[in-house]
């Protein structure tokens, strides 16, 4: 049975199909650590059927704005609990 994943982005152009990216994901399984966060190395793709052997994807935008279709994500690795950099740096600006 696939996973699900859930991602907040401010625009589906930071999802780069078919190449690794970093990316900060929380798992939507039942449970109590159901929303736990991390961040992986991970490839995406814009749906289901472009990468069959992935789990579900569903993307939001940063105000919580559900996208209408889910994508997939094939988890490489998992990484450090934080990324070099300001978060939200352009709207820190």
């Amino acid at each position: 049975m696939k996973k699900e994943f859930m991602a907040f982005v401010k625009d589906l152009s930071e999802l780069t199909e078919g190449k690794e990216i970093a990316l900060a994901i929380r798992d939507l399984a039942p449970g109590p650590r159901k929303y736990d966060c991390k961040i992986v190395k991970a490839v995406v793709a814009s749906s289901p059927e472009k990468l069959p052997e992935g789990d579900v994807l569903r993307i939001r935008s940063w105000t919580g704005v559900l996208h209408p279709k889910p994508w997939a994500i094939k988890i490489l690795a998992e990484l450090d609990e934080t990324l070099p950099g300001r978060p939200h740096d352009e709207t820190l600006s």
